[in-house]
């Protein structure tokens, strides 16, 4: 027997509500699972169609049970009992399972399997009864249509009470045995001698004809009422395992006609369900293949989207890249503006000293001139004393002769002094122009560093304003 193997102690209860049904052919491959079935098996459906059965079979089912269900089948009659099966992940799960002979025409042509929730006390009679039997259990029991039945003496015991049990079949029994009694009456008297009076015999005799009677009326009775339950049972186990094309005969001209009657209405409305269920579902079909085309349509742009994403992405991570390297060039140069702004303020510091150095110079040269003028009204005013001592000199005649030497040199002097003024005067004009050619040169130098520094100072306000935003760029972006 084929053990499933592995497995655990993970149980899966079946709901009140959950049917699990399957289509089997002939071989036991399944044809057909509904998706109760294929939820609790574990199972994927493509991993269940075409499969052997005994997929699901869990090794803590005894040999017997199926050995017993497969004879049940095959001769034709339906097999009930509980079940223990195996899930894919190696857990387990119990139902009571009803399998039944599908017909057409008359033939078997593969099994039906309906699968309720089996009731806890049932199960663990049953877990017990199947590990007896597992472990090799000499037990007084074996399995018969999916039941327990006795063996033995037992089997001997509970057919010979079956007569006293309660039920229609039981009391259909005991009228044939008073039957079967009546008529064995005259032969145990005459066996054993006894006489009757004649009127006695007549009583005798017309019990052996009621009798007689009696065991043919339960004969009629067995084949008018017991036979057509039975078809009629047979009929309800064929419609509940799907098969809905089986034939019902309507034309019983008996108190079962009616029930075969309903039956077959039955029958007929579960085909005309089935077939508007079979509408609904080539509609749904449609609506199915509709939603499987969109959703493949959908699938392509959506696969097309995450490349462009993927693109997108890419392009952001370089993106991110190329404006954190622009956060961290502006932070530097923003540093480098703040230092160019530090320069430039030097240097407008230095163009300041340089306008007051030329402002003094021009003042110093304002003053040299000054002085210069001094000196050549000192000149002017010894050379006319040395003319005026010539003068004198010459009016002294021989006297005045030295005198007028002194003059002579005192007016030289003066001349001298008058030509070194002028040259001083000169160079002093000239440096005066150059300082205020300068002076005016490095005020125009301090207005432009002024202009310098004020476009510095908004470059750098421009560039902080640039690292600032960069850097909430570049850590939005991260």
């Amino acid at each position: 027997m084929r053990k499933n193997l592995p497995v655990n102690d993970i149980e899966t209860l079946v709901k009140d509500d959950q049917y699990l049904i399957s289509k089997t052919d002939l071989k036991g491959r399944i044809t057909y699972c509904n998706p109760a079935f294929v939820e609790i098996s574990g199972f994927e459906r493509d991993e269940l169609i075409g499969k052997p059965h005994n997929v699901i079979r869990h090794p803590d089912m005894p040999e017997l049970a199926f050995k017993d269900l497969w004879d049940t089948v095959q001769a034709k009659k339906p097999w009930s009992g509980l079940v223990k099966n195996r899930r894919k992940d190696g857990g387990f799960y119990w139902v009571l399972a009803n399998v039944t002979p599908i017909f057409q025409n008359n033939e078997v042509t593969g099994y039906a399997s309906v699968r309720i929730k089996a009731e806890p006390e049932a199960i663990a009679r049953a877990d017990a009864f199947y590990r007896q039997i597992n472990n090799g259990e000499r037990i007084p029991y074996t399995i018969s249509q999916g039941k327990k039945r006795p063996v033995g003496i037992r089997k001997w015991i509970a057919t010979s009470t079956r007569i006293f049990r309660k039920g229609f079949v039981p009391g259909l029994m005991r009228l044939g045995v008073l039957a079967v009694a009546g008529l064995a009456l005259p032969t145990w008297m005459a066996v054993n001698g006894t006489q009757m009076p004649g009127g006695s015999q007549a009583l005798v005799g017309l019990m052996v004809v009621w009798a007689l009677l009696i065991a043919l009326y339960v004969r009629k009775i067995a084949k008018d009422l017991i036979t057509p339950i039975q078809g009629a049972a047979d009929i309800i186990r064929q419609i509940s395992a799907g098969n809905l094309s089986i034939n019902v005969d309507t034309e019983l001209d008996n108190e079962m006609g009616e029930l075969y009657f309903y039956l077959d209405m039955m029958r007929k409305a579960l085909i005309g369900i089935s077939a508007e269920v079979m509408s609904g579902a080539d509609a749904n079909s449609e609506i199915v293949s509709s939603l499987q085309k969109n959703s493949r349509t959908l699938s392509m742009q959506t696969e097309d989207q995450a490349a462009s994403l993927q693109e997108t992405a890419a392009s952001l991570e370089e993106l991110t890249v190329t404006v954190k390297q622009n956060a961290d060039n502006a932070r530097s140069a923003n540093t480098i503006a703040g230092n160019g702004l530090q320069v430039a303020e030097n240097g407008s510091q230095k163009v300041d000293q340089v306008v007051r150095s030329m402002s003094e110079m021009n003042d110093s040269s304002r003053k040299i001139e000054s002085i210069v003028k001094i000196i050549e009204d000192i000149a002017f005013q010894t050379n006319l004393l040395a003319i005026n001592a010539s003068v004198e000199s010459a009016r002294a005649g021989d006297a005045g002769r030295g005198f007028g030497v002194v003059a002579a040199e005192v007016r030289n002097l003066s001349q001298k002094s008058s030509e070194a003024a002028k040259e001083i005067k000169m160079l002093v004009q000239a440096s005066v122009e150059d300082v205020t050619q300068s002076s005016r040169l490095a005020e125009e130098a301090g207005s432009v560093m002024k202009d310098v520094m004020d476009s510095v100072q908004n470059m750098v306000n421009i560039m902080a304003e640039i690292s600032t935003a960069s850097g909430e760029q570049s850590s939005g972006l991260q």
